[in-house]
């Protein structure tokens, strides 16, 4: 089957029209950078967690990582302040977390500069 015939093509333009339209890679670096630290946090770490453990606060840095990055995609209108925020949240994390989270923390960098880099198109 084509794809002009299942409307793929409909779709992939009005995606692309999505994508442009915001801080994609940043973003997308933003939260998987996120979800690194965190995974590597659960792994190593185990589910149990002290209640006041650099762990538990490196956790929660780790999901406000990821929301950052989520949240730069859902409203680009505030991506710079996001990725600053992102990226604060990230070193913060380092408190806690051990040294495997190092490309989760490289991830959330370079995607919080993009979001902070990132500008609009100008409508013509």
């Amino acid at each position: 089957m084509s794809t002009e015939r299942l409307g793929l093509s409909a779709h992939r333009a009005r995606f692309g029209e999505w994508r442009a339209s915001r801080p994609f890679l940043g973003g997308v670096l933003l939260a998987l950078g996120g979800i690194t630290v965190a995974f590597v946090l659960i792994f190593s770490m185990g589910i149990t967690f002290a209640r006041a453990s650099p762990s538990a606060f490196a956790l929660v840095a780790a999901t406000a990582t990821f929301l950052c990055g989520v949240f730069a995609l859902v409203e680009p209108d505030l991506a710079g302040l996001l990725g600053v925020v992102g990226v604060v949240s990230v070193v913060v994390s380092l408190v806690g977390t051990p040294l495997g989270a190092v490309l989760g923390v490289v991830l959330s960098i370079l995607g919080g500069n993009l979001c902070y880099a990132w500008q609009p198109e100008a409508e013509s």
